[in-house]
């Protein structure tokens, strides 16, 4: 084969290995997450309902909520946001709205120059992140009637935090047992801090609520 030959050759199996991985990869998250790319879109819910909710981005609200529930658009974003909520006899409550991947998303495959530069400026962009379809976010009345009613209430929550990664914590676990030798998986460490962040949120909320004194002092 001439040598100009050998040179085409070359050059289009390299342009064309990128294109075959990426398109190996769409096809492969595209089989495991069979719905369609996140459209911006969060449910906000509460308990109770009708709660006045505003999601914070830091200092700066970039979406509010009149009553619960309701649907806010957020855009694409690293950030992870405050969904802050108020409702008459209960005490203010907040949930964090946090990133994750969006696997339906089309991405390149991160292969050669080409592929490499895409992904760098899809994780950039955020172009390939988004938010929880849904939140709901429970707010404690602000005096209980007895100390078991307020235990039970928030031993209930403590419940739900626990179990809204049980899962996840507990696949990533086992994985880590599987391949000791190779280092645990890191998005452990990464649920296990925000399974505490959450938890030391909820105890502080428990420490603001009060029961009421005339029940109080019978009891």
């Amino acid at each position: 084969m001439p040598p100009a030959c050998r040179l085409t050759l070359l050059g289009l199996v390299l342009l064309s290995a990128p294109g075959c991985a990426t398109v190996a990869l769409n096809a492969a998250l595209r089989a495991a997450n069979p719905a369609p790319p996140w459209n911006g879109e969060v449910r906000v819910a509460s308990d109770p309902e009708g709660a006045r909710c505003a999601i914070h981005r830091g200092d700066r609200v970039v979406a509010e909520i009149a009553a619960t529930p309701g649907t806010v658009r957020l855009e694409r974003s690293h950030a992870v946001l405050d969904v802050r909520c108020t409702a008459e006899g209960h005490l203010p409550a907040s949930e964090r709205l946090r990133p994750g991947d969006d696997p339906a998303v089309f991405r390149m495959a991160p292969n050669g120059i080409v592929g490499a530069t895409a992904t760098v400026i899809s994780l950039a962009s955020a172009r390939t992140m988004r938010y929880p379809g849904t939140i709901d976010v429970a707010l404690p009345p602000a005096t209980f009637a007895s100390e078991a009613a307020r235990d039970q209430w928030f031993a209930l929550r403590r419940d739900a935090v626990l179990a809204r990664r049980a899962a996840d914590i507990a696949l990533a676990e086992e994985r880590c047992r599987a391949q000791a030798e190779h280092g645990c998986d890191p998005s452990l460490m990464v649920m296990r801090e925000e399974q505490a962040q959450d938890l030391a949120a909820l105890d502080a909320l428990r420490g603001r609520a009060t029961i009421a004194p005339a029940l109080a002092a019978a009891n």
